[in-house]
């Protein structure tokens, strides 16, 4: 019985539940060779620029594809109004890329609290009527990391300092975030390829 009354809340109130939420990212680390509660990685993106108002939530780390990773949410992003939380995976560069920021237009009030480029960023052309926007440091090579991307506008994601970065707003969504990695991997190759 207690099996059926869990499985109920879990499907019901399944995102407002934290133990169905620790399970989703239990299980999105273990599905991609993670370590759960891992917060490696963390201070070196919080030292580039991801501000953390409130601890950070249902952390992993670890390797995979050769590369490093870090997912966690950040419970603690200032929406205007209230925290709202957004779940954030990284995957690390073998070197230092210029910034470049891929988000919703009119986003600035979020992405500001973990998007803090060095350099100031310009606008890179993107088709008209495209979802998303690009600023980067360097606008040429932007443009063509963007051209040698698949689908480079259908998600947020930035390139600070020697991390590519992607989020959404919300806790762990297991399919969205495993294609969310696989983008951010392959985002990584081709910033990395001469």
């Amino acid at each position: 019985m207690e099996a059926i009354a869990q499985f109920f809340l879990e499907t019901v109130f399944g995102a407002a539940t934290g133990a169905a939420r620790r399970r989703r990212a239990a299980r999105f680390a273990a599905a991609h060779g993670l370590r759960d509660g891992d917060r490696a990685g963390m201070y070196e993106l919080e030292a580039l620029g991801v501000r953390f108002n409130k601890p950070a939530i249902d952390t992993a780390a670890g390797e995979h594809g050769g590369r490093r990773v870090a997912a966690f949410t950040n419970p603690g992003v200032w929406d205007g109004r209230k925290h709202v939380a957004y779940r954030f995976t990284a995957v690390s560069l073998r070197g230092i890329a210029p910034d470049l920021l891929v988000a919703e237009a009119g986003s600035e009030r979020f992405t500001k609290q973990w998007f803090d480029p060095d350099a100031r960023c310009l606008a890179v052309p993107v088709p008209e009527g495209a979802k998303r926007t690009a600023v980067a440091a360097d606008p040429a090579a932007a443009s063509a990391l963007l051209g040698a991307l698949p689908d480079p506008l259908g998600r947020a994601w930035m390139v600070r300092a020697n991390w590519v970065v992607g989020w959404h707003r919300g806790h762990a969504k297991l399919d969205a975030d495993a294609a969310l990695l696989a983008f951010l991997e392959a985002a990584a190759d081709a910033v990395e390829r001469p």
